[in-house]
């Protein structure tokens, strides 16, 4: 009997040593966080795609020349503990190098044709921009593109986030330097990191509506699919928002003039939907929505119904609001043919024909989210959509 039980009991510790060294490997706890999961592949689709496919993940970054330069970035990260200053220069190692730029766009460009359909070196480099500038602001402290409105949050020269930035570090050491072999795919902890600090930093701005379109824009979702676009000379009426500085004002005095100005034209029967455009932007980190509150401005002062009103609650300047509304035109199906009309005071109005709302265009969104065409008044504008300037732009992680 006691022979049977310690063969029983062996026979026990041998399937435990099997399972231990057969195990796969626990996944990381923030890749199980799927508000930063969703995070990433907001801001970064087409480089979080490739990193999850089989296929890429064999030829790519399993090939030997990925694999070396995963292992020079692991040699980085380790030598940085003792650079200075703390904390800058820890996440800064975690910047994407111009040396790692050229490598991996090097290796893209030799790639076969149907993977840089996939993914190419334009593609990389607007990536790597992003990704490098996110931990420049929202790490090291250092200016946005939009000082006002899109500063950090948290003071990075408090003990707190050098403690932060510290523990991040060794969490990275002690999953990545354990063994020879590569547990995570290049970048995968640059990746990580940019979407730890965004929400460090309270700037989850672009997944902040994630379920939009299976709520408040449902309605006016399944009133398109049965639209006779043909019955109104407009597909939508585009009204850009207009926040307020004052923190504890859900509305400001121009937002409400602009849209009793969309109801005017809604009335009027120029178009079946109204698209209220605008993020939480101002005053800084404010947490009223613009979107959200002109849409119950809508309904509550005018009882327009739900399904004629489109809420577009991401776009933080006058560029976004209208390349936002030509991606909502798209998902609602209108005609391509048939143009918008952009509905707004006639000083903002004005500013959208002018040639320094073109040039902005240009240097922020690199293209036109729609032609501006003639004014049929001093509040209205007829807009044609562009629908190839609706791709994800990760230059402005908070509204890509």
């Amino acid at each position: 009997m006691i022979l049977s039980g310690l063969l029983a009991a062996l026979f026990f510790f041998v399937l435990v040593d099997i399972y231990l060294t057969t195990a796969q490997p626990v996944q990381p706890i923030l890749d199980q966080d799927s508000k930063l999961q969703a995070l990433q592949q907001t801001i970064f689709p087409h480089l979080t795609d490739i990193m999850a496919n089989s296929e890429w993940k064999k030829e790519v970054f399993f090939s030997p020349e990925i694999v070396a330069l995963f292992h020079e970035r692991r040699q980085r990260l380790s030598d940085n503990s003792a650079c200075t200053p703390q904390p800058t220069c820890i996440v800064q190692s975690w910047e994407v190098s111009q040396h790692e730029r050229q490598v991996f766009g090097t290796i893209l460009q030799k790639i076969p044709k149907h993977f840089q359909w996939q993914y190419n070196e334009i593609q990389w480099n607007q990536d790597v921009d992003a990704i490098n500038y996110i931990f420049s602001v929202y790490g090291e402290g250092n200016a946005p593109h939009y000082p006002q409105i899109d500063a950090a949050s948290v003071d990075v020269t408090a003990k707190d986030f050098s403690r932060l930035v510290a523990g991040m570090q060794t969490k990275i050491e002690q999953k990545s330097f354990k063994n020879d072999a590569p547990t995570d795919l290049f970048l995968k902890d640059a990746l990580t990191n940019a979407a730890f600090l965004l929400d460090v930093n309270n700037r989850m701005d672009a997944i902040r509506f994630s379920d939009l379109w299976n709520r408040w824009n449902a309605p006016a979702l399944e009133f398109a699919h049965h639209l006779n676009w043909k019955s109104y000379p407009y597909t939508a009426i585009i009204v850009p928002g207009e926040g307020p500085e004052e923190p504890r004002t859900p509305l400001s005095a121009l937002g409400k003039f602009r849209l009793t100005l969309a109801v005017e034209s809604f009335a009027q029967g120029l178009a079946p939907f109204i698209i209220v455009s605008g993020g939480a932007v101002h005053p800084a980190h404010t947490d009223f929505v613009e979107a959200a509150q002109m849409r119950r401005f809508l309904i509550e002062r005018f009882h327009i119904p739900e399904k004629s009103i489109v809420t577009e609650p991401y776009a933080r300047h006058t560029t976004t609001n209208l390349r936002n509304a030509s991606r909502d035109l798209q998902i609602l199906g209108a005609p391509e043919d048939r143009p918008a009309l952009i509905v707004t005071d006639p000083s903002q109005n004005d500013y959208i024909s002018s040639p320094g709302f073109f040039s902005r265009n240009m240097t922020e969104l690199k293209c036109e989210p729609g032609r501006v065409a003639r004014k049929i008044s001093p509040f209205a504008t007829v807009f044609f959509p562009n629908k190839s300037c609706n791709k994800v732009d990760p230059w402005d992680p908070l509204d890509p």
